[in-house]
C-alpha cells in the first residue's frame, strides 16, 4: 500500500479497524479523491451523511478550502471532531447535524464547488429527490458512491434501448448506525442505469470510476466493488 498517498491504518479512523476495512479506505481513497483532486483543491465541499468526516479527511488533505459535512447522528459528528482535532484541518471542518434533504433544500445555488455522497443513496426512498436537489444547488462537480442493484426485471426488457432504470426495495433497521434513519426501514438500491439517466434528466455529464483489476492487486474488502454491487460516479455540470 506504500503506492497509495493515504494509509487508513495510521489515520484516527482506522484505529482498531481490521485490515480488511484499512485496505478498503485506501483504495477508496485513492480512487475517490486522490485521482480526482483537481475537483478538490481549493474548492468548497459539501459531504452528505458524512459520518465521523472519514471521508472529509482524504479531502481536506487534498487542499479542500472548506468542508461542510452534514450528519444525521450526533454520536458520529462529535467523534468526528475528536478525530480532527490537532490535526490543523478542523478549522477547515464544519459539522452540521440536520437531515441533508432539509439542508439541501436551504442551500443557495453555486453555494459549492463540489458534492460528495457516498454510502447514502441506497439507505433511502428519496433518489429522485436527492438529484432535483443537486440540480437546484448546481455544484460544478458531484462524486456519487453506491451500492447498486443488479438484478433486473427482464418482463418487457426488449422494449427499452438499455438496461431500465430501476429502484429495488428493501428494509434496513433504523437503530444500525449504518442504516437508514427512516424509521420504518424502507430504503431503496438504485440500479447503475437509474443514476445515469438521473444524471441526464439534471444535465450533468457523467463518467464510472473504474475498479480495475489492472490497479487492485489486493481486492480484500473491495469485492462488492469488484462484483459491481457497488459503483462510484463522478459528474460534472454541463456548461
Amino acid at each position: 500500500m506504500t503506492s497509495l498517498m493515504f494509509d487508513y491504518a495510521e489515520l484516527p479512523y482506522g484505529s482498531g479497524k481490521d485490515q480488511k476495512a484499512r485496505n478498503r479506505f485506501n483504495w477508496r481513497y485513492e480512487l475517490l479523491f486522490t485521482r480526482n483532486k483537481e475537483l478538490i483543491q481549493d474548492k468548497v465541499i459539501l459531504d452528505l451523511a458524512c459520518n465521523n468526516g472519514r471521508l472529509s479527511y482524504p479531502c481536506l488533505a487534498l487542499g479542500a478550502k472548506k468542508i461542510i459535512g452534514v450528519e444525521a447522528r450526533q454520536e458520529l459528528i462529535e467523534t468526528g471532531k475528536k478525530y480532527l482535532h490537532g490535526t490543523g484541518f478542523e478549522n477547515k471542518m464544519e459539522f452540521i447535524q440536520a437531515d441533508l434533504f432539509e439542508y439541501m433544500s436551504s442551500v443557495s445555488k453555486g453555494e459549492f464547488d463540489l458534492i460528495l455522497c457516498c454510502g447514502f443513496l441506497y439507505h433511502t426512498v428519496k433518489q429522485v429527490e436527492f438529484f432535483r436537489l443537486l440540480k437546484q444547488i448546481s455544484p460544478s462537480s458531484t462524486i456519487i458512491d453506491t451500492n447498486v442493484a443488479t438484478n433486473y426485471c427482464w418482463y418487457g426488457l426488449k422494449n427499452f434501448l438499455k438496461k431500465p432504470p430501476m429502484l429495488y426495495m428493501i428494509i434496513e433497521d433504523p437503530d444500525k448506525t449504518s442504516d437508514t434513519t427512516d424509521i420504518d426501514g424502507v430504503a431503496f438500491w438504485p440500479t447503475p442505469s437509474f443514476l445515469e439517466s438521473m444524471f441526464d434528466v439534471i444535465g450533468y455529464d457523467y463518467r464510472q470510476i473504474r475498479y480495475s483489476s489492472r490497479e487492485i492487486k489486493d481486492w480484500y474488502g473491495m469485492n462488492d466493488y469488484k462484483k459491481g454491487y457497488r459503483v462510484s460516479y463522478v459528474g460534472h455540470r454541463k456548461s
